[in-house]
């Protein structure tokens, strides 16, 4: 088995894309930044359309809440950790524009995915256009951080420090997160 069990790292791609499209708030680029490492950018690229694939279904739930009893998947919503009224109000009023671009733009400034779909459940986004470009917003963002992923292990290793390429990551996702907590905390 072992750490480098592909296997295990898809089922756990498949389980962290979901559960952050629904109710967990750490994103799975984690795992997935850390699969680039492991097994090179290939793997990490299958395993990233796999959590994209889980996000749309996670996504595809958090729709139906939506279209069905928005009051209750907001009350769910604004309980996960570090969404807030000014999330939740922030999406409501990018939904009723070009949704797509939002919801692909969110994926990078902070704004979860499962707002945007219990959103687009509210409004009556078609739901298989909602998956669709939710698949593709997903993956674009996972895609972008695997790709960041590679390119700095790529510069680390032409200087000769490959070695220090898994700290660098490590400390790069504790600077997010701590960006983050500190903006969310502040509002």
């Amino acid at each position: 088995m072992g750490v480098r069990n592909a296997a295990w790292w898809g089922a756990g791609a498949l389980a962290w894309g979901f559960a952050e499209a629904t109710f967990f708030f750490i994103v799975p680029d984690l795992l997935l930044t850390a699969a680039v490492l492991v097994f090179g950018l290939k793997t990490a690229f299958r395993l990233s359309l796999a959590a994209a694939g889980a996000a749309v279904v996670g996504g595809l739930l958090m729709w139906l809440w939506g279209a069905h009893d928005l009051g209750g998947a907001c009350r769910f919503l604004l309980s996960v950790p570090l969404i807030g009224p000014d999330l939740t109000m922030r999406v409501a009023d990018e939904m009723t524009g070009a949704w797509p671009l939002h919801l692909t733009l969110g994926a990078i400034t902070g704004a979860p995915f499962k707002i945007y779909a219990a959103e687009a459940g509210m409004i009556g986004v078609n739901p298989i256009l909602f998956a669709i470009v939710g698949f593709v917003a997903r993956l674009a963002r996972f895609s972008l951080a695997i790709g960041l992923t590679a390119l700095g292990a790529a510069l680390a290793k032409r200087i000769g420090l490959e070695r220090l390429v898994p700290y660098g990551l490590a400390a790069c996702w504790l600077a997010i997160y701590a960006v983050y907590v500190s903006a969310r905390l502040a509002v």
